[in-house]
């Protein structure tokens, strides 16, 4: 009771996982009076591999450990004891006891229903007989609610990056089209590939100097009062969004996801953001502001589309000639 309570204090107040880990491995090196301890899972792949090794004396190090031993409590869904490995008949086949000096061990599968995560390793190479047959029973149930709250943790960094994927989809392509997307039903190259697309660039006539005559507030209030309705139009006819350079609005159709008549939704979208800005200057006319013009153009052809960008800021966008004619047509 006194190791659960203890482990479940140690693991509380935290989701990280490599922060997870050490705890986990630190707990329980100091309840067994271990010399060393290992916590080995799978990768992707199934194969087992050291994620967090740790010594008594609170050092992240190599440690050793017999594949023997692990591989004995993973076959048998149970933990495994040695009083002494070096004379166990169980692994007088493994030269890598005696090698690294192991003594007493004891491993426990991390078992969370019928799936296993991976082993928990605790060992002394110094002394015989440390680890009795209740430290092994304490050490399944302890593995066992390590494996709950890893799992845990995983799940949560799960919801972490499928948020940001969700909202990295949401600021480019339409709702309908993003829920495909993270449901794998339509794919999204990391890589850059080349494809047909149409781009579409758009701006405001006179912008810059219309924007020399108004305070900076204002500017922002009005470009995003046009963003608003012009990015609707864009997701409405299922394109997607480049980005926003000044008032200068740049979407694509056929990236990452290609339709039918692709060209043909460009076109339709630079007709209604015509249309959308005559009900801009509309609205606008109440507040002074004089009427404004649009200027679109669109090309068609083969780019390269993908991420670009650094490891902490990657943006989906077109590169090629195709795009800068498009930007030269507005």
């Amino acid at each position: 009771l006194r190791v659960s309570y203890e482990l479940s204090a140690a693991l509380s107040g935290s989701l990280e996982f490599d922060a997870l880990l050490l705890r986990i491995v630190d707990t329980l090196l100091r309840l067994f009076g271990a010399d060393r301890g290992v916590v080995l899972l799978r990768d992707d792949a199934g194969v087992l591999r050291p994620r967090c090794s740790r010594t008594a004396a609170g050092t992240s190090t190599e440690v050793p450990y017999s594949n023997t031993i692990v591989n004995e409590a993973l076959a048998a869904r149970n933990s495994i004891l040695s009083f002494d490995a070096s004379v166990d008949v169980r692994f007088k086949a493994a030269e890598s006891v005696l090698a690294q000096g192991i003594r007493s061990s004891m491993a426990a599968p991390m078992l969370r229903g019928d799936d296993a995560l991976g082993v928990i390793v605790l060992d002394s190479s110094m002394r015989v007989g440390v680890f009795t047959e209740k430290d092994l029973k304490i050490l399944q149930t302890a593995a066992n609610q390590a494996a709950i709250a890893l799992h845990n943790s995983m799940l949560a960094q799960q919801l972490v990056s499928e948020a940001a994927r969700r909202g990295r989809f949401e600021r480019l392509v339409a709702p309908n089209l993003v829920e495909r997307i993270l449901s794998g039903a339509l794919s999204v190259e990391r890589a850059g590939v080349n494809r047909d697309v149409s781009i579409l660039f758009s701006d405001i006539r006179g912008f810059t100097s219309f924007s020399e005559t108004r305070r900076p507030e204002e500017i922002v209030s009005l470009l995003n009062d046009y963003f608003e309705d012009m990015v609707d139009i864009v997701f409405r006819n299922e394109g997607t969004l480049d980005k926003f350079v000044g008032d200068e609005i740049m979407a694509l159709f056929g990236a990452p996801v290609g339709h039918a008549a692709d060209a043909r939704r460009a076109v339709q979208t630079s007709i209604e953001m015509q249309t959308g800005r005559a009900e801009l200057n509309a609205r606008w006319a109440s507040r002074g502001v004089p009427p404004f013009q649009v200027g679109v153009g669109i090309n068609t052809g083969e780019v390269t589309a993908g991420f670009i960008g650094s490891s902490k800021a990657l943006s989906y966008t077109v590169i090629g000639d195709v795009v800068n004619t498009a930007a030269r047509f507005c």
